[in-house]
């Protein structure tokens, strides 16, 4: 971009790329749908100029409304993403004329004999410099220190510009950050974009609070896996998705990526067609919600558990395993129906998402059963026992006790010399199994009766034929956050 600049021969116009900056890539999804395009490649000039017409009147809408307008909450949108932008700066014309004249500089088509260079995004010549104010995320407070000698801005072509101002409509946006979401497949980046779309124009009309039902950008996403996971084909395959949360403010702009595994397709369409597994899901979800004094949910159970399938990029923690294990100390108060149905997600996840067979824990499952059995009273072994289940080192010394124990009640224990090894061992696997294993011993003792829980089981509602809700776009009053905005 430094070098000599190109001529004005080479400049090409009006072709909408669908690059792979996230931002950009996000808004061309976004103009494809807002122009009732299948694919970005289908975008023609006519519609640019269509969509660029849209957000002109749309940022002038919002920036020009009074505060108490409900088109005042996309200002606040578009002040998070684009701070020092004309239309969202305080010194911003208040006249919709003259503030119309001014955006619609931004999409203006460059001229042949402006200084032409690559655009930063696509490659197409470009007569435009864009810097911070108009970029999300391309710059820092210091942006003049990180650009090339002389240059005023970084070089975009008329389509991106377009492009990343159309981003906001199809980001998962607050009035304070925006999520996107990239995938390496194309469906499910346009059904997430046309969701937000959708969104998008609710908050436009009629702001934040008409949003009566809340999805956050996890749950939005895991429907479109979902849907693409029970396509008709046999073995849909394997796609992981990423999402770029971030907010561009006046401070220092910040960045949080999180993504789903390859294997979460498999787990997906795998999950509704196992009874019990299924159940588990639903009631964890109930589990996770939570709720003020006055009964208005403050935490979506439906958002909470679909953002356990999202890790943080490069670092596997296995979220939704950790909020079971979590789960141990209330097993008390916990139905064995729902126990059961907890061991039931628990080993579907770990063979689907990790790969994992836990036949093998049978032996050690018995072993312990017998163990806290053989007590008149089974919880304080039972107790014992759930101490011990996440510490290496505690579970085997327990394990070595309960077997020696049986032997000398003259009752012959269960072999689990092929177990222990990777049952024990200080590995992302071994902690995996004895989380399992610890579900594996409860659903066992609720199969045996035995007495280590005081919920009554006719409190826990039927739930075989209700909806997948932590999939759907279905609505109740479950989902209804007070703000409307993203959690």
């Amino acid at each position: 971009m430094t070098g000599p600049p190109y001529s004005g021969e080479q400049l090409r116009t009006d072709v909408l790329a669908c690059t792979h900056h996230p931002i950009q890539r996000s808004g061309a999804w976004a103009v494809t749908t807002l122009a009732g395009r299948d694919r970005p490649d289908e975008v023609t000039a006519a519609d640019l100029d269509a969509v660029a017409a849209r957000i002109v009147r749309d940022v002038v809408r919002a920036s020009t409304a009074a505060k108490d307008h409900p088109a005042y909450d996309w200002w606040k949108v578009l002040y998070a993403l684009f701070p020092n932008a004309k239309p969202t700066h305080a010194s911003r014309p208040r006249d919709a004329a003259v503030l119309t004249g001014e955006v619609e500089r931004f999409f203006a088509v460059d001229r042949a004999a402006d200084t032409l260079r690559p655009c930063v995004f696509c490659g197409a010549m470009a007569g435009t410099l864009w810097a911070k104010s108009m970029l999300p995320m391309f710059d820092t407070t210091k942006f003049r220190n990180t650009l090339p000698p002389g240059v005023a801005g970084w070089p975009v072509c008329r389509a991106c510009r377009i492009a990343v101002w159309a981003m906001p409509y199809g980001a998962a946006v607050t009035a304070g950050s925006a999520t996107v979401l990239t995938c390496d497949n194309d469906l499910i980046e346009r059904d997430y974009v046309t969701t937000n779309c959708e969104r998008a124009a609710r908050i436009q009309q009629a702001g934040f609070s008409s949003l009566s039902s809340n999805s956050s950008p996890e749950t939005v996403t895991l429907w479109a896996l979902r849907t693409y996971a029970r396509r008709p084909e046999t073995q849909p395959r394997p796609v992981a998705t990423t999402l770029w949360m971030f907010k561009n403010d006046n401070q220092e702009p910040w960045l949080r990526v999180t993504a789903t595994r390859l294997a979460v397709v498999r787990f997906l369409r795998a999950l509704p067609t196992e009874p019990a597994a299924y159940r588990g899901w639903r009631r964890l979800e109930r589990a996770m919600t939570r709720r003020a004094a006055d009964g208005t949910v403050v935490r979506s159970g439906r958002d909470a558990i679909a953002r356990t399938l999202f890790d943080p990029v490069n670092a596997h923690r296995d979220r939704l395993l950790v909020e079971l294990f979590n789960r141990r100390e209330s097993v008390e108060k916990t139905s064995g129906s729902t126990l059961r149905a907890w061991q039931a997600l628990s080993a579907l996840y770990v063979r689907e998402m990790c790969g994992m067979d836990t036949g093998d824990l049978k032996p050690v499952t018995g072993l312990l059963v017998d163990w806290i059995t053989a007590e008149k009273n089974p919880r304080g072994r039972f107790n014992e026992y759930r101490r011990a289940a996440g510490r290496t080192f505690a579970l085997q010394r327990l394990l070595m006790e309960a077997s020696a124990r049986l032997l000398l009640d003259g009752r012959r224990p269960s072999d689990i010399t092929g177990v222990t090894g990777p049952l024990l061992a200080s590995t992302s696997q071994g902690w995996r199994l004895r989380g399992q294993l610890f579900f594996e011993v409860v659903a066992e003792l609720v199969a045996r009766g035995a007495a280590i829980g005081t919920k009554d089981e006719s409190e826990e509602p039927d739930e075989r034929d209700g909806p997948l809700v932590g999939f759907g776009r279905d609505t109740n009053e479950d989902d209804d956050d007070s703000d409307g905005g993203y959690a």
